[in-house]
């Protein structure tokens, strides 16, 4: 945003002048041009006037562009020529024709978009002139310091104005860089989010409407060997299959809402052990065989690596339906004092197995990619696997305990 703010042009970097700053600038010219009018004399040249007046001109146009966007050049421009007429008449008009001079001066070597040597030159040419225009009115040399002292004067001020004037530039920059910062933060956070509720959502569509199709092929075959009895067992297991689909899928659009509702559901006590109790049963409900064996001391998991671990075994009992229906399913749950691992793995059965372009088909790509995203997005760090060694298919997740 900043870089295409400059792209466009020259940065106007002197704002404009407030009530009271604009009000002492009309006082000033009216009070030097008043002094500079009365005091005129018939002895002074007509030159010296014109001059004078010229540049108070020059300053009043400067203060009513001010309040207009103007090309910095315009701003340099009247600035030097305040500074340079009022510096030849400056000793020819009792002093009075260098507050213009001072202005001039100050405004140059203040404004942060021109280089300080611009500023140092425009106050240096301005002595010079100062001393060539009171050579022909025998102007003392004390006078003279008087009046180029002044003109250090307004150089400092004007360096301490253009310091101040960058500093707040600088913070304006950098505030522009925190929101920009903020804004891509909070696109990166929505990205990470919609690729939450996609690996969240396939979750539910591939366990529920996979078990679903399982069931239904169930209750077709039963119906076609009239075993009613049956087929109405499974037809109540897939409603209730369905029950918790929907469930599971109202809960993903309610974390849309509230991300925090679905941590402090997994955050209750036990809830971990539910979860996984219910997968379980779940997949025996379909006719799979499941086993499960915890080795080690079971910890607390926090809200991500508790969902992490559900969906991984989620998705693994899905692929093993799909590709292996029959086989059973061994799943080792193993604590350590500083990680825990899950291994789910099953025989592969007929065939040569879930092969990638299987798993694609199906919908096992996206489910592992979505667990492989899981575990890497983990605060404690964490990896998923799957692959195929030794005739059988192997899902492995892990993840460091704190």
């Amino acid at each position: 945003m900043t870089e295409t703010k400059r792209a466009a042009g020259p940065v106007d970097v002197v704002g404009r002048p407030g009530p009271l700053a604009f009000a002492l600038n009309l006082f000033g010219i009216a009070v030097v041009a008043y002094s500079i009018l009365t005091t005129h004399t018939g002895q002074r040249p007509l030159w010296v006037l014109v001059l004078a007046l010229v540049a108070l001109a020059a300053w009043l146009v400067r203060v009513i562009l001010s309040f207009r966007r103007v090309a910095p050049t315009t701003r340099l421009a009247l600035a030097m020529v305040m500074v340079f007429a009022g510096s030849i008449v400056a000793a020819s008009t009792n002093g009075i024709g260098i507050v213009p001079v001072l202005v001039g001066v100050l405004a140059v070597v203040s404004d942060p978009s021109r280089p300080i040597l611009v500023g140092l030159g425009v106050a240096f040419i301005g002595v010079a002139l100062l001393t060539v225009g009171a050579v022909p009115f025998g102007t003392s040399v004390l006078v003279l310091l008087g009046l180029a002292g002044g003109i250090v004067v307004a150089v400092l001020a004007g360096i301490s104005r253009r310091q101040f004037r960058e500093s707040e530039a600088q913070a304006e920059l950098l505030r522009e860089r925190e929101l920009t910062v903020r804004e891509e933060k909070a696109q990166i956070d929505l990205l990470a989010q919609r690729q939450a509720v996609a690996r969240d959502i396939h979750d539910v569509l591939a366990h529920s409407l996979g078990g679903l199709v399982i069931q239904l092929d169930a209750v077709e075959a039963l119906l076609e060997t009239g075993d009613l009895r049956a087929a109405r067992s499974r037809v109540a297991d897939a409603r209730a299959l369905a029950a918790t689909g929907l469930g599971e899928a109202r809960r993903a659009v309610d974390a849309l809402r509230d991300p925090d509702a679905r941590r402090d559901d997994i955050d209750r006590p036990g809830s971990f052990d539910d979860a996984i109790d219910d997968l379980l049963a779940a997949h025996r409900s379909l006719g799979g065989a499941v086993e499960l064996t915890t080795t080690g001391t079971p910890r607390a998991l926090d809200a991500d690596q508790a969902a992490a671990f559900e969906r991984a075994l989620q998705e693994a009992l899905s692929n093993a339906r799909k590709h292996a229906p029959g086989e059973p399913v061994q799943a080792l749950l193993a604590w350590s004092d500083d990680a825990v691992r899950l291994t789910v793995s099953n025989p592969l059965g007929e065939g040569p197995g879930p092969e990638p372009g299987m798993l694609a088909r199906s919908g096992g790509r996206h489910g592992l990619e979505g667990m492989r995203e899981r575990f890497a997005a983990l605060p404690a760090g964490g990896r998923a696997t799957a692959g195929v060694d030794g005739g059988r298919f192997i899902v492995t997740a892990e993840t460091g305990l704190s």
